[in-house]
């Protein structure tokens, strides 16, 4: 049974963004979702072509565009029957992309001995079942970067996103919108997930909530 959140509240708003989205399925039945690491060159420049594909097709990015060279590790997860990647992002640990932009907001996060990694060229099919499988990669992220000892995750998004990332995924954003290092013509707002605090809240906010919904216990647990 579904807890009775107060109508308005934000615990009811995330609990009816993620009903709504269907996520409950994704995130309880992990035999349909995988999720690697990309190691050879070939896997890489798939996953690169993949999202060129994407971002042309969305129309964030002219037709000549062509992702970036970087230095980092590429995730993609696959959906059982669903042919190629559901959804891919790359994080990089070193020369951070959005450190050409943010100078001021990523020192001040890099004080005090951090060690941020941002995550970058996120991409996934328009499917809904592919959308949701950002969970599973953020979740083998967040698990990647907590096993590197790396304290923050960073990522520059659309604006129109930030609800998604600010409300469920918990990140919070650091300074106005600006260019994005790596698409041209696209403005965004740097976003920022303290990961020595991540498990805290994750469990404040999401502890009561339901299997399927319960994004402490699938982050974290």
């Amino acid at each position: 049974m579904l807890p009775a959140f107060q109508v308005g509240t934000e615990d009811w708003w995330r609990l009816r963004r993620l009903k709504l989205s269907g996520v409950s399925d994704s995130l309880q039945n992990f035999r349909n979702t995988r999720v690697v690491c990309a190691k050879t060159t070939l896997e890489i420049k798939a996953l690169l072509k993949f999202v060129a594909e994407r971002y042309k097709e969305l129309e964030i990015v002219p037709p000549s565009w062509s992702p970036p060279s970087f230095s980092g590790r590429f995730f993609v997860a696959y959906l059982k029957d669903l042919k190629g990647p559901a959804s891919c992002a790359a994080l990089i640990e070193k020369d951070l992309p959005c450190e050409r932009v943010f100078t001021k907001e990523v020192r001040r996060i890099k004080r005090w001995f951090r060690r941020p990694a941002e995550i970058t060229l996120l991409a996934t099919k328009p499917d809904m079942r592919a959308r949701n499988t950002i969970f599973h990669l953020f979740r083998a992220l967040y698990r990647y970067a907590s096993s590197r000892k790396i304290t923050d995750l960073l990522v520059c998004i659309n604006p129109k996103h930030a609800d998604f990332y600010e409300k469920i995924l918990l990140f919070e954003r650091k300074g106005p919108r600006r260019e994005h290092p790596f698409l041209p013509g696209l403005s965004v707002i740097l976003e920022h997930l303290d990961l020595k605090k991540a498990k805290e809240r994750y469990f404040q906010i999401y502890g009561a909530f339901p299997d399927g919904f319960n994004l402490y216990r699938f982050f974290v647990s």
